[in-house]
């Protein structure tokens, strides 16, 4: 069914637009926080707790959200996603101190995180593709690099040509303009067409078979241990990430690098986490999420090693910045890709709304942790050190990680797991 195909297709373009909008809250923070530790100078490791609130919060309401996703519409969530999101940045020009900026992440930016991130994606895309989902959602969260690549350039010339304020206001306009009119082209399911999954003729049998399964409740989902598995996995690499790309632009200026030269350097990280989406999208159904998890645990290690000599200048900071991009982007789509595998289509927007606000936890101390350790050594080194060895650690347990259902016969594991 060639519309089915289109269809399809179609959400994933939108998906990759709202991720773009979503991906730039924490791959540009680091800009943003020039102009507020100017304007309210608060030290090193409170300016990081904004990244902090906004991932405590969507620890919070991720499985909340979740569960709403797999109930109610999609396109109306993904529409206060945006809304929420202009609101946010908006807000945060009007602030008069430092503490109201952290009430304003909190409040509308991180639950806009939440309606327009990875977790609503996996949702309506699993729902579009079966055969192909790996590559859907590769494609997808692709958009969450692009944003890391595009906003940065947009941002650093707002604030180049207006007054902090005025330029966030200006940024609040175009993301609403950006995120809304995509979320009202959502199509929450292929039978509101007449459609199926993948532009099939018949639905797939394996699709028919996840929704005939009874429901799994949270309980048996925290109990099972494949969860924890992919939670501390996952958490490993991207909470590294998210703690050094916060602080990737203090990181910079203390190295004698300029500001506009440190916005470059988001968007060499950005970049190559762009490719590695792509090649996530192109591999994924081939190689299987075992094989790519070797690949981003190993490739991100090496990579935060590499970092412990950012005072090398601007050349090294960028080759250890686009080694974890390349490496360690190839672990943001594994757990959209495992939660529907792992658990079921059916409770996918449960299982990945828990599994995602888990892993959350993890990123709620990694950004201010990150500053903290520059706060009491006037260094990054040893914090890079530390998640150079969590990933070297990480590799030992990934081969007895179960990667299908509990009930799946292993005779019929695919080989590239």
């Amino acid at each position: 069914m060639a519309g089915s195909f289109a269809v399809g297709w179609r959400q994933v373009g939108i998906c990759f637009l709202l991720l773009m909008a979503a991906g730039m809250i924490a791959s540009t923070y680091s800009i943003v926080a020039v102009p507020l530790a100017q304007e309210f100078k608060p030290s090193r490791m409170v300016l990081m707790l904004t990244m902090t609130v906004v991932s405590a919060a969507s620890a919070v309401l991720l499985p909340l959200f979740g569960n709403l996703m797999d109930r109610v519409s999609l396109r109306r969530l993904m529409i206060a996603g945006g809304l929420l999101l202009g609101a946010g940045y908006a807000g945060v020009s009007f602030a008069t101190t430092f503490t109201q900026v952290l009430v304003v992440f909190g409040v509308l930016v991180a639950p806009a995180n939440v309606l327009l991130g990875p977790v609503a994606a996996t949702v309506l895309l699993s729902r579009w593709f079966a055969a192909r989902r790996g590559r859907a959602l590769g494609i997808a969260i692709a958009g969450i690099a692009a944003g890391g690549f595009l906003f940065p350039m947009i941002i650093q010339g707002l604030l180049d040509a207006y007054q902090w304020r005025e330029a966030l206001r200006l940024l609040a306009l175009v993301l609403v303009i950006w995120t809304v009119p995509a979320a009202l082209l959502v199509v929450e399911r292929p039978s509101d067409r007449g459609l199926n999954p993948d532009g099939a003729d018949m639905p797939p049998v394996v699709s028919q078979a996840e929704m005939a399964k009874p429901d799994v409740s949270a309980r048996e989902l925290l109990a099972d241990p494949a969860f924890w598995m992919i939670a501390f996995t996952v958490a490993i690499v991207t909470s590294g990430m998210k703690g050094m790309i916060t602080n990737l632009a203090p990181l910079a200026i203390d190295n004698g690098i300029k500001a506009s030269d440190a916005a470059k350097l988001i968007s060499v990280y950005a970049g190559c986490g762009f490719i590695s989406k792509l090649s996530f999208a192109a591999l994924a159904d081939r190689l299987g999420p075992r094989v790519l998890m070797f690949a981003s645990l190993g490739g991100f290690g090496a990579g935060m090693a590499f970092l412990t000599q950012a005072g090398a200048g601007f050349v090294a900071i960028s080759l250890s910045v686009a080694i974890i991009g390349l490496f360690g982007g190839l672990m943001v789509p594994i757990e959209s890709f495992l939660a529907p595998r792992v658990f079921g289509q059916r409770v996918v927007g449960r299982a990945l709304g828990l599994l995602s606000g888990t892993i959350l936890v993890a990123l709620l101390a990694t950004p201010p942790l990150f500053g903290l350790i520059f706060d009491l050594t006037g260094s990054y080194r040893g914090i890079f050190w530390t998640f150079a060895g969590l990933a070297a650690v990480a590799l030992l347990w990934v081969p007895a990680m179960r990667l299908q259902p509990r009930d799946h016969p292993p005779a019929r594991m695919a080989p590239a797991e």
